[in-house]
């Protein structure tokens, strides 16, 4: 009998690049957006469809993850990881060699369709191959490497885009070296076990549990849908406060920012903590957050605010990946994973079009802000109080 290979150094460096790939398909392009529309000048409606190169890899991970999910427990995660990885490479590449913006804009759904099966496929290996302790550590190591990764490739790509514009797109490369590092260090889990005990006929034949699929699924687009509301509109709302330079933007928000790496780096001391005071925690640092920023109280108090929500925001992944590989049954990992990604980037998406919709309602942009914190204050006040009539159960929102 062969004793199961271990995962090691090697594997958590792998899952924590392949973490890093999502991020890298937006902040790669985010200094190159003028220079977009001015090489397309000429291309109707330019300024709608440029912003639309950043964000359309996310709609492809929102419409493609489950499926990907279904394949990865189906025919496995090795080969998968492979392919898609490259894919991803190549379809970031590809606009550097072409000049037609439909080109382009159909290299970016490629790069999306890798993008989904890629997140899908690291996700189920991260529950693969390590128990909850090791998750957390790695988990841990993608929070902290994630805004350090942001800041160099934003820096990288906008000193390339001032020698061509297109050349950032060569840093998309990096995924092709993800692929040949997969190739040595990834190795298919053993899950001959889950298959013996689930064969069709037998008494441990197990269904796939949508009612918890469900419950995850909502949790993430509701957390996600909030979460986003910083990322994306925050930079408008220092403008709506008077901060007008481009400059000036750029350095408080990355000043903020710091408290990303910090949330991440908290992470790992409550990872053993019960699912109710993870969600608690992160929806009480993001609302309180959220709504010191909408109070518009001036600026060094909107900056210590937008700090405590980035404490939150660095919880909020590692919080809900966690939860879900530990509540999946593992012969389902694959496939709930593939739903779990679905739903984190549908909520990317919607998250413009709620601020919209209760900007309309409410009139600026920073009261926007303190209702969307005043939502997960409540949130998290219905975590506690769940929490302490049921101690024996997971939060409800994570249940």
């Amino acid at each position: 009998m062969t004793t199961p290979r271990r995962a090691g150094l090697a594997q958590g460096i792998v899952i924590t690049l392949i973490g890093l790939l999502p991020m890298m398909a937006i902040v790669t392009l985010m200094p190159i957006v003028p220079a977009l529309v001015n090489n397309f000048r000429d291309v109707p409606g330019i300024q709608t469809l440029a912003p639309l190169v950043l964000s359309a890899p996310g709609l492809c991970v929102a419409l493609f993850s489950p499926f990907a999910g279904a394949l990865t427990d189906r025919i496995g995660r090795r080969r998968l990881l492979l392919i898609f990885a490259t894919l991803y490479g190549l379809g970031g590449v590809l606009p550097y060699f072409i000049s037609s913006f439909e080109a382009l804009l159909a290299s970016r759904l490629l790069l999306g369709v890798g993008e989904g099966f890629i997140l899908t496929v690291g996700n189920a290996l991260l529950g693969d191959y390590f128990e909850k302790e090791e998750r957390a550590k790695w988990l841990m190591w993608q929070s902290l490497s994630g805004p350090a990764a942001g800041v160099l490739l934003m820096t990288v790509s906008g000193r390339l885009s001032m020698i061509q514009w297109n050349l950032p797109f060569l840093i998309y490369g990096v995924a092709l070296l993800v692929a040949a590092l997969a190739f040595f260090a990834a190795y298919e889990p053993d899950r001959s076990s889950e298959r013996v005990d689930n064969e069709p006929g037998t008494a441990t034949m197990m269904a796939f549990p949508s009612g918890l699929m469900m419950r995850i699924a909502m949790s993430t687009f509701l957390l996600s849908a909030l979460y986003f509301v910083y990322t994306l509109q925050f930079s408008l709302a220092l403008d709506e406060m008077g901060i007008k330079k481009g400059s000036e933007l750029g350095n408080l928000t990355a000043m903020a920012s710091i408290g990303v790496p910090v949330g991440g780096l908290l992470f790992k001391f409550i990872a053993k903590r019960s699912n109710a005071f993870q969600f608690s925690l992160v929806f009480t640092l993001l609302g309180a957050g959220m709504v010191g920023i909408g109070l518009n109280l001036g600026l060094t108090p909107a900056l210590v605010c937008a700090f405590v929500q980035q404490l939150g925001a660095g919880m909020v992944i590692p919080v809900l990946i966690s939860w879900s590989l530990r509540e999946l049954p593992d012969r389902f990992r694959g496939r709930g994973m593939g739903w779990w990604c679905s739903a984190f980037f549908l909520g990317q998406f919607v998250s413009p079009l709620f601020v919209t919709l209760v900007r309309g309602a409410v009139g600026s942009l920073l009261h926007t802000f303190l209702v969307s914190g005043l939502i997960c204050l409540a949130i998290a006040l219905f975590q506690g109080l769940g929490a302490r009539r049921a101690p024996a159960v997971p939060a409800r929102l994570a249940r």
